[in-house]
């Protein structure tokens, strides 16, 4: 209960220390942001997230446009040609020399009736793997997720180590001040001067050390979020879940069952070891025959068709043969109509020379070069790949839960060690601090308890963001969210 109280203290005296501060006039308005606004953000502006999005949108295609396959192919065709010289009469196919002019017209349909199930197969495993691009997609939000919560925590602890060396320098300068007195009315000897401001130099140089860390720490967020090096932000503090002692410490098992049914990176490799299993399918479907239905129509027109057509009235013409009555013989008359030709109209012929056909053809692979058999052995060794690859996913993904609830339990223990070490330094300060204005102390012990003050404040401010860190990751692993 001792270093709880501590820690709050700790906190308190920091936070005010830190509002007491003197604002710049001259510095812009700080944008204020919470630990999900930067997560939000850093999700929209990542263009590794934008990346897997146009990843996902195109595997979803790929999956509507294989679906569509399936209908039938239509396609119509028109052809007109203009022909010179000697030319086959389309009509006559006779030899022509004069200028034909030609147009054909069509439509012609396709459809695969049954090809080995590859069809239905492919669009079974193309949605498969649009599944694990969408999946591809969170595990991507997930890891700028991590980098963002750990950039905030980051510029979190730096904030908080500033201050705290803020602090050092000012108490240091008040020792060189109060020694500097003392030295004055001689009841301490010179060298505790040098001691003070020496110690009061080291403190300066850290200072500037946790300013550099600071700016350091920023720009990584602002890094992270994609904004402006220029961009000034205010964050918002995180809740104190480190501080307080966990009920429990997770079971790493425990962890790892809940984990693996909806981590994104083990979905997505499971999906992928599922439409490898179909590539398999795919692979023999070679062997199998292809059905295919055709149906075709068309028709054409030829400039050069013509047509017989009477032009006057019947005339009478004698023949060469002649009929014998009653032992007389007499020529033959005929009557001869008078003919010509006049050419076909363009319809007339779209409708008189259509064709049509409806053709159902089988193909039966006999021989084609083994193919069938190689594209059988790699699609199984792809199926082993995959499988290998979601094995080592699950085994990374066991690995990263053992190490973080290690972790959570060992920054825990050095949280609960470091208060209750900085409580005691306090103590020891405090004493050391009035024995030294009494001058019952030498300023060499003095800075040496202000120092070990110092590097344990330092220890607590990084190990209480480490906790913080170390639950919400475990927290992470156990509900899929933060």
């Amino acid at each position: 209960m001792k270093f709880v109280v501590y820690s709050l203290l700790l906190t308190g005296w920091l936070g005010a220390a830190y509002a007491q501060a003197p604002a710049d006039a001259t510095t812009p308005a700080a944008v204020t942001m919470t630990l999900d606004q930067c997560i939000a953000l850093a999700i929209d502006n990542q263009p590794s997230i934008r990346q897997a999005q146009l990843q996902q949108q195109i595997a979803d295609n790929t999956v509507e446009q294989t679906r569509k396959s399936q209908l039938p192919v239509v396609s119509s065709f028109t052809n007109q040609g203009q022909n010179f010289g000697r030319n086959v009469d389309p009509y006559t196919n006779s030899i022509v020399n004069s200028q034909i002019a030609t147009n054909t017209m069509g439509l012609g349909a396709n459809w695969t009736v049954f090809n080995g199930f590859q069809l239905k197969n492919t669009i079974v495993q193309q949605s498969l793997t649009a599944q694990a691009s969408q999946y591809d997609l969170a595990a991507a939000k997930n890891a700028v997720t991590f980098n963002a919560l750990l950039a905030y925590l980051q510029v979190l602890t730096a904030q908080d180590l500033d201050r705290a060396s803020e602090m050092q320098v000012a108490v240091s300068q008040s020792l060189v001040e109060r020694t500097e007195k003392l030295v004055k009315a001689g009841t301490t000897a010179p060298y505790n001067g040098y001691d003070a401001r020496s110690q009061l130099a080291s403190d300066q140089i850290q200072r500037v050390q946790t300013q550099t860390n600071l700016k350091t720490a920023v720009l990584t967020l602002l890094q992270v979020l994609n904004l402006p090096a220029t961009t000034h932000l205010s964050l918002v503090r995180v809740s104190d879940t480190g501080t307080v002692a966990p009920a429990s410490i997770a079971n790493a098992y425990q962890v790892y069952t809940q984990a693996r049914t909806f981590m994104p990176d083990v979905l997505a490799a499971d999906l992928r070891t599922k439409a490898s299993q179909l590539g398999l399918k795919l692979a023999k479907g070679l062997a199998y025959p292809t059905v295919t239905l055709n149906a075709n129509w068309g028709t054409s027109y030829s400039s050069a068709a013509r047509r017989s057509v009477m032009t006057g009235d019947m005339v009478e013409q004698t023949t060469t043969g002649f009929v014998d009555v009653s032992g007389q013989s007499y020529p033959v008359r005929v009557l001869t109509p008078v003919t010509g030709t006049e050419g076909i109209t363009y319809f007339q012929q779209l409708g008189n020379n259509q064709y049509k056909s409806l053709t159902l053809s089988i193909r039966v692979p006999i021989l084609n070069g083994f193919q069938v058999r190689y594209r059988t052995t790699n699609a199984r060794l792809q199926q082993q790949l995959s499988e290998s690859q979601a094995e080592s996913t699950r085994r990374n993904l066991r690995q990263a839960i053992d190490q973080a609830v290690a972790q959570q339990q060992n920054a825990y223990e050095r949280y609960t060690a470091l208060s209750e070490q900085v409580a005691t330094l306090t103590q020891s300060f405090h004493a050391a601090e009035a024995r030294y204005n009494a001058g019952l102390l030498p300023a060499v012990d003095y800075n040496l308890a202000k120092s070990n003050l110092d590097k344990a404040t330092i220890n607590l401010i990084q190990v209480r963001y480490e906790t913080i860190l170390r639950d919400k990751i475990v927290h992470f692993y156990q509900s899929g969210t933060l």
